[in-house]
């Protein structure tokens, strides 16, 4: 597709991964694991199912619309790739009717052999949708508004993301669609393994110190607090190196000097960026660049807005602390 991995990473949740819009869409905000943190989605029923979910039930989604699903939906359409990665663990191919495009491209993907034989969505075309005769629609609120209020017209219900800042959000997402597809208990247990995964990272790490880290792209930007990034860089055992900037925030190579970074990341599909920093003579004084500590993560993992983030977690781990012995991780699927 062409994507470099910044607008990959802002975007992940949905196809349309040119919105700069959606700058809020793969960045986090550092929380801690374990729970499904924010008030986002909160169900107005069904919300404390503990096995299964009765329907009907109505919750509401992140852009204040009440969402009501009559019965346990077995037409699924995924209009965001994170939906696709969480919903291919939670329910059987068969209640899968469309995902993104994305979801087999195994650059920006986790799940590309689980969402084989699946049929794929634009995004941008709602008689597409409709045509499948969906009973759920899980999109990201920076949706075409128009493809939206189609679907919704048809009288299918849409729900739509707006948060993805941390790892505690995409637990609550995952939540979310748990109780949305009617298997809450599946939810709680991938959320559950993902803590369990990031807390044994985390043990592995501990005695290793916090190295800064920086994640800076060939478009010049770099994830400061606010971003899912901030989280794994936390959680594999490092300290961001531009923890003060909020978001996703441009900078100059004077500010990198300052930073100082012990590593530089950034994504594999943008590793030939890394070869030009190494040689940049503007940066020879950064101890990253100095010492030769630059890696490219896995651009799939790096980017996740799923449970599939453990894996940029570990990827992150293994580089920044390679004398640790960092259990491998194995999401539920």
């Amino acid at each position: 597709m062409g994507v470099h991995f910044f607008m990959r990473r802002k975007t992940s949740w949905a196809m349309w991964t040119t919105a700069l819009a959606a700058v809020a869409a793969l960045t986090g905000c550092g929380a801690a694991t374990g729970g499904s943190g924010g008030n986002a989605a909160q169900g107005t029923s069904g919300a404390a199912a503990s096995s299964s979910t009765s329907f009907p039930i109505t919750m509401t989604d992140d852009t204040g619309t009440k969402v009501t699903i009559q019965k346990e939906p077995m037409h699924i359409v995924s209009g965001t790739e994170g939906t696709d990665e969480i919903l291919v663990s939670l329910v059987p191919k068969s209640r899968i009717s469309l995902v993104t495009n994305l979801s087999s491209d195994a650059t920006y993907s986790d799940v590309t052999n689980l969402v084989k034989g699946i049929h794929q969505w634009s995004g941008d075309d709602a008689e597409q949708a409709l045509a499948v005769n969906p009973d759920l629609v899980l999109m990201a609120s920076y949706a075409p508004q128009k493809v939206v209020n189609q679907i919704r017209s048809a009288g299918v219900p849409v729900y739509e993301f707006n948060d993805f800042t941390s790892v505690a959000m995409i637990e609550h997402n995952i939540g979310v669609i748990g109780k949305l597809v009617g298997e809450p208990q599946k939810a709680k247990a991938i959320v559950n393994h993902m803590n369990h995964n990031i807390a044994e990272i985390e043990h592995a790490v501990a005695p290793y110190g916090r190295p800064t880290v920086l994640d800076y792209s060939s478009y010049g930007y770099a994830a400061g607090e606010g971003t899912t990034v901030n989280d794994i860089i936390r959680m594999a055992g490092g300290k961001n190196a531009a923890a003060s900037l909020n978001g996703w925030a441009k900078i100059t190579d004077e500010e990198i000097v300052k930073l100082n970074p012990s590593v530089i990341i950034d994504s594999s599909d943008d590793a030939a960026f890394l070869k030009k920093l190494a040689s940049d003579p503007a940066l020879q004084s950064v101890a990253a660049v100095r010492e030769h500590h630059l890696y490219a993560i896995d651009s799939a993992d790096l980017s996740s807005v799923s449970q599939y983030v453990v894996k940029g977690v570990y990827d992150v781990a293994k580089v920044i602390h390679p004398n640790a012995h960092v259990p491998a991780v194995q999401v539920l699927s």
